[in-house]
């Protein structure tokens, strides 16, 4: 079955790749309605796994009738965490106008879900490929693929064009468009809000187009508007209001520490749209000690002043929804003995930290040498 595909202007020999003529899903007629205030998710995939023939193409089982175009494989994605949450918040800002929610842990098995698969394609002469264009988003829970793209740019524009595709949105010959059939390095593309002719492949070829039910309730036949389209298969953005949750983990309640220490004051952030920046910030009394973003609670304190110290940390989620904790612990002078039952030892500190100064409290007592540290993110289930 032929598929649709989005080529990278500009390839290895100077021209671009073709694109076939694209089949449109079957009529499904037993279709439940979508829930209203329910968000499309979009689950991007950077995990890859074995993918099943046969089946469809089912996301929560992996089914793709493209399994063997990749030898029913697909590899992980190899960039870094940075490079990740890079792509997955241009994703995110590219659909902020309508009711989708992009995700990278899959969902549960009873939610339905799009999946996009982010990672190595072996050899292939595309940047992404969707199995069909699904007219009005009749099929739930399709798949469709993505090259290993490690800028963000890029790797966003051809996620949703890969989804868009499996919600009924077809290719248009207007450059700054997102259903544009070729990704050009530099340009920015979005879901615009103007009605663009509908083209079969890379040579822009017209083409009067497979779902205009839906396309001719915005322009005339022929011509798609994807801003519109989206909003009217969506609906407008459905606020954030889940507060994330934080647990401190390190340093444990009432631990002691006998001074010269370094500390590590580390959280696990528990968020429905895990990872994203969250806005962090530590108190000791009324001073606050640290305030910055960062996609988790891992830091170092470094000797801190003598006696009992009580932290308060505040995190905050994107949409301004926070949670915060606090923990407690005690610090001796130097050469004392720690307590029989709190002797532990702890792990040497990770090194190459960079400092970002001092603060004082209300007693002139100065937490010392509030430092980043680099920690290893919780793995992901695949």
């Amino acid at each position: 079955m032929w598929a649709f595909v989005l080529a990278l202007a500009g390839t290895a020999d100077g021209g671009p790749t073709s694109t076939p003529a694209l089949p449109t899903a079957p009529l499904q007629v037993d279709l439940e309605p979508r829930a209203a205030g329910v968000p499309e998710l979009l689950y991007v995939n950077f995990d890859g796994g074995v993918l099943l023939d046969g089946c469809g193409n089912e996301a929560r089982y992996n089914c793709s009738t493209l399994a063997s175009l990749f030898d029913g494989y697909v590899g992980p994605f190899g960039g870094n965490d940075t490079q990740r949450i890079s792509i997955l918040q241009a994703t995110r800002k590219a659909v902020a106008d309508f009711g989708v929610r992009v995700v990278v842990d899959r969902p549960p098995d009873d939610v339905d879900y799009t999946m996009v698969m982010y990672g190595d394609l072996g050899p292939q002469d595309f940047a992404g490929i969707a199995p069909y264009i699904d007219c009005e988003d009749i099929h739930r829970n399709d798949t469709s693929f993505t090259g290993a793209f490690d800028t963000s740019n890029t790797g966003s524009t051809v996620i949703l064009q890969e989804a868009a595709h499996t919600w009924g949105l077809e290719h248009v010959d207007a450059e700054f468009d997102i259903l544009n059939p070729f990704k050009s390095s530099g340009v920015h593309q979005s879901f615009t809000d103007e009605c663009h002719r509908i083209v079969a492949n890379t040579d822009l070829q017209p083409t009067p187009g497979s779902c205009n039910q839906i396309h001719t309730k915005f322009c005339e036949s022929g011509y798609q508007n994807s801003w519109q389209e989206m909003r009217w298969l969506f609906g407008p953005a459905i606020p954030d209001t889940t507060p994330p949750k934080l647990e401190i983990i390190a340093p444990l309640p009432d631990e002691v520490f006998v001074l010269p220490a370094t500390i590590p004051l580390i959280g696990e952030i528990e968020d429905d749209l895990d990872p994203q920046f969250y806005h962090l910030e530590v108190y000791y009394g009324d001073a606050k000690l640290y305030d910055n973003d960062n996609i988790e609670l891992s830091l170092l304190l470094e000797n801190p002043p003598e006696g009992e110290i009580e932290l308060r940390v505040v995190v905050r989620d994107e949409a301004g929804n926070e949670d915060e904790a606090t923990i407690a612990f005690e610090i001796l002078p130097e050469g004392s003995e720690l307590p029989a039952e709190d002797d532990v030892v702890l792990d040497d500190p990770p090194t190459g930290s960079c400092a970002i100064g001092d603060r004082t409290g209300d007693r002139g007592l100065a937490l010392l040498g509030l430092v980043l540290v680099a920690r290893r993110r919780r793995g992901r289930a695949p």
